[in-house]
């Protein structure tokens, strides 16, 4: 009996040894590709790759078109990954398909066509890739390789929304905001644009705070407005940091509080955000939060005129008139008043003529030539 139970105990014992070393499953060349391709060695995955997708492998075409568009330095070839991506989207990839179609549009390593475009990326679309969806429901949008037809670009935006997709739901919020090629829906959008903001979509956290500050389809609450704008500003959006900054100054949903209106201002100004740059050197000028600074308001301003604020075009102009924060300059003054007017803002057009009555023949003709020069640069139509 012991002898019999020495035996099992013996043949279980070799059992478990021969299962641990039992060899693993072989990688087939594909998943050793991909191994080393995570790795980071392109050489042996580009080694492994190539031969199967000569062969037609519309997965390792893919992978090849991944891999010479990712690379760095000479490796990089766009022309190259355009024709594998080309050759796995023929065998109906439907990744590749969506990428393609996003190369012909921006003419990335193929010659840029529209039309191209919108054909590899709605057989994309038709197939559920969410990245395709949203490119074609711009496309739609904006007539671009395909007609303009804003219905359509509701349609495609509401795919991408039915699959979660925030921009989707942002997108499509706003068309029924504005019943923009779709039946005006206040309810819905409020729906869509609030499941976008939740899901952290930046744009749509910055309309919803919109949403709340003028009282659409909820009544109004600035108290959520700030909240909304706040989580906005956090993801960096400009427009957000800056309607941020108008609540601290004016104190709407919160105590006033220039300190944090500057900070905020600042930080849109730094993203480029023309609205901003032009209310940051309001509070350098009125030392709102800071101490007063003409020369840096007045640096501001002309950060914003030359981008086309008129109001900021108005203030740069009284700075030159006046020689506060710059030295002063009638013919400047005039040119900007000149810009600032043509959009229709009486201040400006108001200071124009007084300031032209003031001055002198030979300023006049200058003031004339600089401001229509002004008017080409900076004015309502000038290309920025």
């Amino acid at each position: 009996m012991l002898k019999i139970l020495f035996i099992l105990l013996l043949a279980t014992s070799l059992q478990s040894a021969w299962a641990k070393t039992k060899p693993e499953k072989e990688l087939t060349p594909f998943e050793q590709a991909m191994q080393a391709f995570k790795a980071g060695d392109q050489a042996t995955a580009l080694m492994l790759w190539f031969p199967l997708a000569e062969k037609g492998d519309a997965e390792a075409q893919f992978m090849l078109g991944k891999m010479y568009f990712e690379q760095t330095g000479p490796r990089k070839d766009v022309k190259k990954s355009a024709m594998w991506y080309e050759r796995a989207a023929d065998q109906n990839h439907v990744k590749a398909q969506s990428i393609l179609g996003r190369m012909y549009l921006k003419g990335v390593g193929v010659t840029q066509n529209f039309n191209i475009a919108a054909k590899w990326l709605l057989k994309a679309a038709r197939q559920k890739d969410v990245d395709a969806q949203l490119v074609i429901a711009k496309m739609y949008r904006n007539g671009d390789g395909v007609p303009l037809k804003l219905s359509k670009s509701a349609y495609w935006y509401s795919q991408a929304a039915k699959q979660n997709n925030a921009e989707g739901q942002y997108r499509l919020g706003l068309m029924y905001l504005e019943g923009d090629g779709i039946k005006k829906n206040l309810e819905k959008a409020f729906e869509l644009i609030e499941q976008a903001a939740e899901a952290k979509n930046a744009h749509a956290q910055f309309i919803l705070g919109d949403i709340y500050f003028e009282g659409k389809t909820r009544p109004r609450d600035l108290q959520k407005s700030l909240e909304w704008y706040k989580k906005s500003a956090l993801q960096n959006y400009s427009r957000a940091q800056n309607r941020l900054g108008n609540m601290y100054k004016n104190g709407l949903g919160t105590q006033q509080n220039y300190p944090l209106a500057l900070e905020w201002y600042e930080k849109a100004s730094k993203n480029n955000n023309t609205n901003a740059q032009y209310n940051l050197g309001k509070m350098y000028v009125n030392g709102y939060g800071t101490a007063k600074n003409f020369n840096k308001g007045v640096e501001l301003f002309a950060q914003a005129a030359k981008k086309g604020h008129a109001r900021a075009q108005t203030d740069l102009g009284v700075a030159y008139f006046t020689g506060k924060g710059i030295e002063p300059d009638s013919v400047m003054a005039y040119a900007w008043f000149h810009v600032a007017g043509s959009t229709g803002l009486k201040k400006a057009q108001t200071f124009k003529k007084t300031l032209y009555d003031q001055m002198i023949p030979d300023d006049k003709k200058k003031a004339v030539v600089l401001g229509t020069e002004y008017m080409k640069k900076y004015g309502p139509y000038a290309s920025r």
